[in-house]
């Protein structure tokens, strides 16, 4: 998956980090709740372990822990509706980190 943004939030604990991604979602139907999903700007978070290697970095990530929401619902991509996305992920970062704080990660 290419992401069209991405960043990583430190926790309390060295190594582990809140995974920030954006992508534009094109699906119009959910795999795993067989519901339908709108198109547009997503967001991921994830709760990741990040190790550094010799040149390479690996991610280490377990299922279902973090969360995904369509943050700008949208037809088509332009590049002011990725900035106005991303301005969306800024603006709303406190209420997107609650969800983790609630099962007890200190971000």
């Amino acid at each position: 998956m290419s992401y069209l943004y991405k960043e990583y939030i430190d926790t309390d604990k060295p190594n582990h980090k809140i995974k920030v991604t954006l992508s534009f979602n094109k699906d119009t139907y959910h795999w795993a709740t067989a519901k339908s999903k709108e198109k547009g700007y997503q967001l991921n978070m994830t709760p990741v372990e990040v190790t550094t290697g010799d040149g390479y970095n690996t991610e280490v990530m377990g299922a279902f822990t973090g969360f995904y929401e369509i943050l700008y619902p949208v037809e088509r991509q332009s590049k002011k509706r990725l900035s106005h996305a991303i301005s969306l992920i800024v603006e709303n970062r406190e209420r997107h980190l609650e969800f983790f704080r609630e099962k007890g990660i200190k971000v």
